[in-house]
């Protein structure tokens, strides 16, 4: 079932943290900061299409989630899971480093009512990674974790809802360039590093497509 407006109110429950980003590759990929006159390229929903398989459709209808929980709210949030095809079929995802811990993980952001969950995935990925593409219509699965709030010491629940994006075009910049570090990785390395079991599971499904 995909995710929509009646999802707001679902809770959850507190994952691991990933794996931390070297330190030597997070200097490798660091980048000049941007002018603070510099514009940044903007998103928009024409660049991006629908990606359809055999794959997408089987998990959309058999996505793992994690289990609901009442009685709290949670921020919803919604992020791609990005792959690519190198040559010769071999299939590569996408790590970025987060912004505080230096941790593994995919783009994702809060949820934009004026845009939806797919959308709003889409945007991430573009702003935080510079990569756009063709994402699935609704949700292969869904996580929980624990996010500190910006300007407090207080944490809140959020919940990740994941779209599979396949990358078809790499930007030369976007609005989250320098701040991040990229990787692209082998399926079973990314399901390694992303820690998080249903993030796992999908790139061991990705990796049984190549």
């Amino acid at each position: 079932m995909a995710a929509g407006n009646t999802r707001w109110a679902q809770m959850a429950d507190i994952i691991k943290p990933g794996e931390r980003l070297p330190a030597q590759r997070g200097k490798l990929n660091k980048r000049p900061k941007r002018s603070k006159t510099a514009k940044h390229p903007k998103w928009s929903a024409s660049t991006t299409g629908t990606l359809s398989m055999p794959l997408v459709t089987e998990l959309m209808r058999t996505q793992e989630t994690a289990p609901a929980l009442k009685a709290r709210s949670c921020i919803m949030e919604s992020g791609v899971l990005a792959f690519r095809r190198e040559a010769g079929g071999a299939t590569r995802v996408l790590l970025i480093s987060k912004k505080r811990t230096g941790n593994w993980g995919i783009p994702k952001g809060r949820v934009s009512p004026h845009l939806g969950f797919a959308e709003t995935a889409a945007k991430e990925a573009f702003e935080e990674a510079g990569v756009v593409g063709s994402i699935s219509p609704g949700s292969v699965g869904m996580f929980r974790a624990t996010k500190r709030i910006a300007g407090s010491l207080h944490r809140r629940i959020i919940e990740v809802w994941v779209y599979l994006l396949e990358v078809t075009k790499t930007l030369p910049d976007w609005p989250e360039k320098g701040n991040r570090a990229i990787r692209w990785v082998t399926c079973d390395v990314a399901a390694r590093q992303l820690r998080e079991p249903v993030l796992a599971k999908l790139c061991h499904r990705l990796a049984q497509r190549s």
